[in-house]
């Protein structure tokens, strides 16, 4: 049966070359502007390296700090106390980190160089967290965090640019006036894994203006953001509530000021629908959004659809006579016509596939961070291509449903009446 579908799929395509072609591109460009949008959601939301756990991990982008007496709030970066005080305490957790970055003109020691590079400021909880792939040596240890050696990890793009090899363990870099021992070179990060993303990685440790004590809302403020990995998400709520109760505990040793951080942790589902440190968006805020950005791509064709459907299923008023006269169920012909038109269909979704990542790629500069590169371990993830059998079903459904049911409601004497006229 199937295979008769089929057949009277590909002889519907033959007798309307032309306008069944114009109907496949205009499902095809559909399809693939709806996939673009599927394609940056992915990039923002699923997870590869070095930021495989995404779905783990939670954010602290941003603190307030109130101080009662002066009746003045602050809403930033943390300092490197609280960080220690409310979240190296937590028990909770796999593992926490502290980071904050910043470009700075990087040098050797025997040649003064003036181009600029991302640097992440973090600690050994880094390295936990994000998957990176070592190319020579390892990260800095415990011991040199705590003890504040200046010891660098380097992406093997900017060993190259630096020193024109990717072979420098133990030579020096040079910024900040703080000579630099590299002890691990890892492969470049793509800037899509934000967190992650930079060019060298050193210990805060090593620079004493990171963790200075500071008289200003009493310690509270400073330069750094957090990011948690949590053992599962079904811990999410349990470390929402320890940091509560650390929160607490530590705003119990200050004066004047207290410390919150506003709506955070935040998931990283959180940050791909658009919320931030000091903003969130609701889940349900953006269905409605996008759905509805969504549904508007996918009426354009099926109304177009509806017109080569109808025409197309008119003709054949008398064969679908004749098959109700045999016995044929409106559920049958319906499914037949859905069946037929989903060929057509699924050749327009085929195309809007590949056009989709030309799309893409064309329009990155303006949807996505600078300077990403689109590889496969972040384009091409299950989700991608189960939208896709998705939105070619809900388009076959919307454009081939209601002329279906029209054409098969008809009476069999009106059907063979048509035919014989």
């Amino acid at each position: 049966m199937i295979k008769h579908y089929f057949k009277q799929a590909l002889q519907m395509l033959k007798e309307n070359p032309l306008v069944n072609t114009i109907s496949i591109l205009g499902t095809a460009l559909s399809i693939a502007m709806i996939l673009v949008i599927v394609l940056v959601f992915q990039i923002n939301n699923a997870g590869y390296a070095p930021e495989s756990n995404r779905s783990r991990m939670l954010y602290v982008p941003a603190t307030e700090v109130y101080c009662e007496a002066k009746t003045t709030k602050n809403r930033g970066a943390m300092s490197a106390e609280v960080v220690k005080e409310c979240f190296y305490s937590l028990q909770v957790p796999e593992a926490v980190t502290a980071k904050t970055s910043e470009k700075r003109p990087v040098s050797l020691p025997e040649e003064r160089l003036f181009a600029e590079y991302d640097i992440t400021y973090t600690d050994t909880g880094f390295w936990e967290i994000f998957d990176f792939r070592f190319v020579q040596g390892a990260p800095f240890t415990t011991a040199d965090f705590n003890s504040g050696l200046p010891r660098a990890v380097i992406s093997d793009e900017t060993a190259r640019k630096l020193l024109g090899t990717t072979d420098v363990i133990g030579k020096n870099i040079v910024f900040d006036y703080i000579t630099y021992t590299i002890c691990g070179v890892v492969k470049q990060v793509n800037t899509a894994a934000k967190e992650a993303y930079a060019d060298i990685w050193v210990s805060y440790t090593s620079k004493a203006g990171l963790i200075e004590q500071g008289s200003s809302y009493e310690n509270m403020t400073g330069f750094f953001n957090i990011v948690m990995l949590a053992k599962n998400s079904a811990d999410f709520d349990d470390i929402k509530i320890e940091l509560k109760k650390q929160t607490e505990m530590y705003n119990t040793t200050k004066q004047d000021c207290k410390v919150s951080f506003i709506g955070n942790p935040i998931t990283h589902m959180d940050i791909a629908i658009g919320s931030n440190g000091f903003r969130k968006v609701s889940l349900k805020n953006y269905l409605v959004n996008t759905g509805s950005i969504l549904l508007f791509l996918l009426l354009i064709p099926a109304i177009n659809l509806i017109s080569v459907v109808l025409s197309s299923v008119k003709k054949r008023r008398g064969e679908i006579g004749l098959r109700k006269a045999f016995g044929a169920t409106k559920k049958v012909l319906v499914r037949q016509i859905l069946f037929e038109n989903m060929i057509l269909t699924g050749i327009g979704a085929t195309i809007g596939f590949g056009l989709s990542f030309l799309f893409l790629y064309l329009s990155r500069s303006f949807m996505l961070p600078e300077g990403v590169s689109l590889t496969a371990d972040m384009l091409f993830k299950p989700g991608l291509f189960i939208s896709v059998l998705f939105f070619a079903f809900m388009l076959n459904i919307l454009s081939a449903g209601l002329p279906a049911l029209s054409i098969t409601r008809q009476q069999i004497v009106e059907a063979l009446n048509d035919t014989n006229k």
